[in-house]
């Protein structure tokens, strides 16, 4: 739910901060599977209802988690998100994988091929693009939030004899990295930065506006998430 402020975060990081948003406690309370079968294809779908929570404050997001695990290893992914309603916005919602870091060929069909966000994408279009994970890095000289790609219809990271893709009916966000966003976070200055050992994927169903406010006002309203319950869907496809 956090990601690595942006200049024009100055203000509402110390927001998001005090909330807890960047270093939320995942809690579980309760996890159960049970086995099926459809169109003659067999799979375990498994369901948890878990919480991301200020450790001293209240739960931020409810989420009810299920995954459906298909027997070619395939899985089929719905998140329901439930905010709670006296917290302010989230900076973004989404999942993050710590994939290999040499699986550093990625392929989507998105916005591209500069970075795009749902309020900053005027100098992108829409295509089927083919780059690196070094080559979508936006490498600012204070290290933030950078290299997102906006309304994607899936995305494919691969390496010799392996490729994971993700797709979804309706678009999402993306970015690939070599650095976490604790990382992107900490450090002051683009040179200071350390890779983090991995390819480190985010896959979002959006992301806060970036805005003006570093000198300018907050994202318009459109572009804020704002949204208090929604519900993210997506397949995983992996070829070895």
């Amino acid at each position: 739910i956090f990601r690595a402020p942006t200049d024009n975060d100055r203000n509402i990081r110390n927001v998001w901060e005090e909330c807890h948003y960047d270093r939320p406690a995942v809690r579980t309370y309760g996890t159960s599977f049970e086995k099926g079968e459809k169109d003659g294809k067999e799979y375990v779908e498994i369901k948890s209802q878990v919480s991301l929570s200020s450790v001293y404050r209240q739960r931020i997001v409810d989420i009810l988690a299920l995954w459906l695990v298909w027997g070619d290893g395939s899985v089929d992914v719905c998140l329901e998100g439930k905010k709670d309603a006296a917290l302010p916005r989230l900076p973004r919602f989404g999942i993050r994988m710590m994939l290999p870091q040499d699986m550093e060929q990625v392929e989507y069909y998105g916005l591209g091929p500069v970075e795009s966000y749902v309020d900053k994408r005027r100098a992108a279009y829409h295509g089927k693009f083919v780059e690196t994970v070094d080559s979508l890095f936006e490498d600012y000289i204070r290290p933030q939030e950078n290299g997102s790609h906006y309304d994607v219809s899936y995305v494919k990271l691969a390496r010799e004899n392996m490729e994971l893709a993700v797709a979804a009916q309706k678009t999402f966000s993306f970015n690939a990295s070599r650095y976490t966003q604790e990382e992107l976070t900490r450090k002051a200055h683009n040179y200071q930065l350390v890779p983090s050992g991995h390819t480190v994927l985010c896959i979002d169903y959006v992301q806060d506006g970036i805005g003006s406010n570093s000198c300018g006002p907050e994202p318009e309203k459109e572009y804020q998430f704002l949204e208090e319950e929604f519900r993210f869907a997506f397949g995983i496809r992996i070829d070895a």
